[in-house]
């Protein structure tokens, strides 16, 4: 008769962030996390580090963006980006179906900017107020 191998507590903490493993899909390489959901479970995941999100959508580097080279690849993406605001209508809703727990990944040419960002992720309680609570 086998037996089962006990369960094993994987939860860490980043600060107050508590993830339920320390599985971290890295900004840039899982895109929004959506795009990867036929090909894994986004929920087995500790969390997914998004995109950069900029208050309005950039088209980024015009092609080419990927050269090879002898020691590697060398990747000029420039921040492409949907935008927070459709991030949070467009991607954030399957995530959250999915039980993902979404680290946002922000940027700004201005405070302003960054400001602004997080203000629209605070409002659609992706950033944990005492609001979203």
């Amino acid at each position: 008769m086998s037996q089962r191998p006990a369960e094993v507590d994987l939860r860490v903490s980043i600060g107050t962030l508590l993830l339920k493993n320390p599985i971290i899909a890295a900004s840039g390489t899982f895109g929004y996390g959506v795009e990867f959901s036929p090909l894994v479970n986004l929920s087995r995941l500790g969390a997914i580090v998004t995109k950069g999100l900029s208050i309005q959508p950039m088209d980024g580097a015009p092609a080419p963006r990927i050269s090879e080279s002898a020691s590697g690849l060398v990747n000029a993406i420039g921040l492409q980006n949907i935008g927070v605001r459709a991030f949070v209508s467009d991607k954030l809703p399957e995530l959250r179906r999915h039980g993902c727990t979404v680290v946002a990944n922000v940027f700004g040419q201005t405070i302003d900017d960054y400001v602004e960002v997080i203000r629209v992720l605070e409002d659609a309680c992706l950033l944990y107020t005492s609001r979203c609570v």
